[in-house]
């Protein structure tokens, strides 16, 4: 007796899936498009102050400002545009946070900065 349950169930278990199998259609796959040449960029450069012998320790807040101060000064004795300047900007700007640069930038404009430049 069990083997007619079994066997009826067996004959009972096909799949919905194997029941409404449609024939395979082709679908045309697309040609990938070739990557577009990308030529070589201009290598960049990353790099931060030189050491200064004048800030020694850890904490560069010291050696910001005077970067800062610096870039200022050359600017206010070389004029808006000294490209010679440019290095203390560069300077100034990988040490300094850009919420101190620019709450000195508005103390500069303001006329309330404490420096001399």
């Amino acid at each position: 007796m069990l083997s007619s349950v079994f066997e009826y169930v067996k004959g009972a278990t096909t799949s919905r899936c194997e029941e409404a199998e449609t024939p395979a259609v082709a679908v045309p796959v697309p040609e990938p498009e070739p990557e577009p040449v990308v030529e070589a960029a201009a290598e960049i450069k990353i790099e931060t102050a030189p050491f200064d012998p004048r800030f020694p320790q850890t904490n560069q807040a010291k050696h910001c400002y005077t970067r800062y101060n610096e870039f200022h000064k050359c600017k206010a004795q070389q004029g808006e545009d000294a490209e010679e300047c440019e290095k203390y900007a560069k300077y100034y700007r990988s040490l300094c946070p850009t919420e101190w640069v620019e709450k000195w930038n508005e103390e500069r404009e303001a006329g309330t900065w404490p420096g001399r430049y």
